[in-house]
């Protein structure tokens, strides 16, 4: 703080004087409680936010991945994944009343940059619909063009958790020899819901189901895999039928799931196991 001092005298030095004192603020001062002010503005602000985000992050169900790979089939690439969950019995009890579940499978390919952050160059979801049907009494699993009825909701579940033959990406969109890094995961897409169960989401537990994101490498070869050789032809009717072929990849379950491009039987060698 500053200081002036004003003396008025009027009858010579044995007369009473007057002073007026104006106190003036310091700049430095004013400065340093903004800067003050400012920063409890900043904590309390970043509380808040942590405060509304920690009831929906933190006490999210888990969604586990057991394997993810790329496997190189037809100028692409498509994914293949095992996760594993339960349905937690109220999302049971919603199905069963006729509402549907939406869940989210979500792939990005990046290119790792020392220089800068890293390049997304690519990101793909699916929709994964899970429905009843109470005429038909039949569980129903929706994806892209697929819809696949079950009887039971056990079986559904079991169906939605393995992805097979989804094309993520061509060939033309990575290059020769560069190593690229992966990630997928799953998740339930609580904005799709009715209203009500959207509120009860932010805080139950229950409702919200969803996995970390998992990462593995891929080393792009030099060449494309040589295409798979044909089937062979189908045996007469009088020979025994062969036992049929496994459906799932190395590590993988051998579970049947739904994927838009062919099945494990037209791909080629796999090439980018998880990590």
């Amino acid at each position: 703080m500053t200081a002036s001092f004003t003396r008025f005298s009027r009858n010579g030095p044995d007369a009473p004087t007057v002073v007026t004192v104006i106190l003036r603020p310091s700049i430095r001062l004013l400065q340093s409680r903004f800067r003050q002010i400012l920063q409890r503005l900043v904590t309390l602000v970043a509380l808040g936010m942590l405060f509304l985000w920690c009831p929906v992050t933190a006490s999210a169900q888990s969604i586990e991945i057991n394997r993810a790979q790329l496997e190189y089939a037809d100028g692409g690439w498509n994914l293949s994944a095992d996760f594993d969950f339960d349905l937690p019995s109220n999302l049971e009890d919603a199905v069963n009343k006729g509402i549907a579940l939406y869940f989210l499978v979500e792939f990005e390919l990046i290119r790792p940059r020392w220089y800068w952050f890293d390049d997304h160059a690519i990101s793909a979801t699916r929709v994964v619909r899970l429905s009843y049907h109470p005429l038909t009494r039949q569980y129903r699993v929706s994806t892209g063009g697929l819809q696949v009825p079950f009887s039971r909701l056990k079986d559904a579940v079991d169906f939605m958790q393995h992805v097979r033959g989804w094309r993520v990406f061509e060939q033309r969109a990575v290059k020769s020899g560069e190593t690229v890094q992966a990630e997928v995961r799953m998740r339930l897409d609580v904005t799709q819901l009715p209203k009500p169960f959207q509120i009860n989401a932010v805080n139950t537990r229950d409702w919200n189901l969803s996995s970390e994101w998992k990462r593995f490498s891929l080393l792009v070869p030099n060449e494309p895999p040589p295409a798979p050789a044909p089937a062979p032809a189908a045996p007469p009717a009088s020979a025994p039928a062969s036992s049929p072929p496994a459906s799932g990849s190395a590590g993988l379950s051998p579970n049947p799931g739904w994927g838009m491009s062919a099945g494990p039987s037209s791909a080629g060698p796999l090439l980018a196991p998880a990590k």
